[in-house]
């Protein structure tokens, strides 16, 4: 007998390889994700502008990688004794102005980048509720801990939505035709919006991201969502502030992914990278033992193998480790 239903996810038509090239974009599950596959030495750029969850911020953060439209000094907002710009995430932030646009444009032209060479770009929303700075109109991608009064909270309609995300895609892969988008849904409940608000917040996105689907060319949805409200829909599968999903629903959601857009190659390959990852993290009880010497060396040799099937990944921290030995 089945006691819990179980979303079922359709197989990807494109499939990740370790042959290619990721951006990921979006929520706090976003960098869960990003980390997971940098982690398993994936080709994997994480949030160059920081964590972003409206719609608005993610196609206006895209657009401007895409142009490599840098900022300018006075592009610059100061508050609590920080310098910051309303593009970004409140993680660029600094006290001297300088340093600050530095951090901001670096992020951007690494971004740029990233966006360019991305054979697969994963965009995970959060939110449809977006704050309008009244003084220019505009939508930010952080409040920055700015007064309330200064900003207009406003709900996005999921046609609002889907005319965002499909004119992003169309950017997005006019310069770049041949990239993949996916789309998520970020299960991270948001406190603040009430229990019906992020209800009606993430209904309108599941239906921006269906209408977006269907007007748009190599972009696909993966469930995370649906996972954690219909498999995991216990507490015990939620972090302490029962609003951000555990360790094991994320590792779980990680494996239906893998499932749906890992190709069967690059699967092989993962076991080999996690049998040298769990090398490099076993604590021997005597590091001067011949034994555990020569189960270094053939760490290292392994990892020479990797390293020329895969020289575009970064090894760096591994040869580091076992050049110890």
């Amino acid at each position: 007998m089945e006691f819990r239903t179980q979303v079922d996810v359709a197989p990807m038509a494109c499939k990740i390889g370790y042959e290619h090239k990721m951006l990921v974009v979006g929520s706090c599950f976003a960098v869960s994700i990003g980390e997971r596959l940098q982690g398993l030495k994936f080709a994997a750029m994480s949030n160059p502008f920081g964590v972003l969850y409206n719609p608005i911020s993610l196609a206006q953060s895209l657009q401007r990688m895409s142009e490599k439209r840098l900022l300018a000094a006075s592009d610059l907002c100061c508050g609590q004794g920080l310098w910051f710009s309303y593009t970004h995430h409140s993680r660029f932030a600094h006290p001297d102005r300088g340093e600050c646009l530095r951090r901001l444009n670096e992020s951007i032209l690494r971004g740029a980048w990233g966006l360019k060479t991305a054979d697969f770009l994963l965009v995970t929303l959060g939110t449809s509720w977006v704050y309008r700075l009244q003084k220019t109109g505009e939508v930010v991608a952080c409040c920055h801990k700015m007064p309330d009064k200064e900003f207009d909270r406003i709900f996005l309609s999921p046609d609002e939505t889907a005319a965002v995300l499909c004119s992003m895609v169309r950017s997005v892969q006019a310069k770049n035709p041949e990239v993949q988008v996916i789309f998520t849904i970020s299960p991270i409940r948001h406190r603040k919006d009430g229990a019906h608000g992020n209800q009606l917040s993430k209904a309108a996105l599941l239906l921006a991201v269906e209408q977006t689907l269907q007007k748009t060319e190599n972009t696909s949805y993966f469930p995370a969502y649906e996972i954690v409200q219909d498999e995991l829909r216990d507490y015990r599968f939620y972090a302490d502030d029962m609003l951000h999903p555990s360790a094991a629903a994320v590792e779980y959601i990680w494996e239906k992914f893998e499932q749906a857009a890992i190709g069967d190659s690059a699967k092989k390959t993962m076991a080999e990278v996690k049998q040298l990852l769990a090398a490099k993290a076993h604590h021997p009880f005597n590091a001067d033992a011949p034994e555990y010497r020569n189960f270094l060396k053939a760490q290292q040799q392994n990892l020479l193998l990797l390293k020329q099937r895969l020289p575009h990944l970064d090894w760096e921290d591994e040869e580091s480790f076992f050049a110890k030995y």
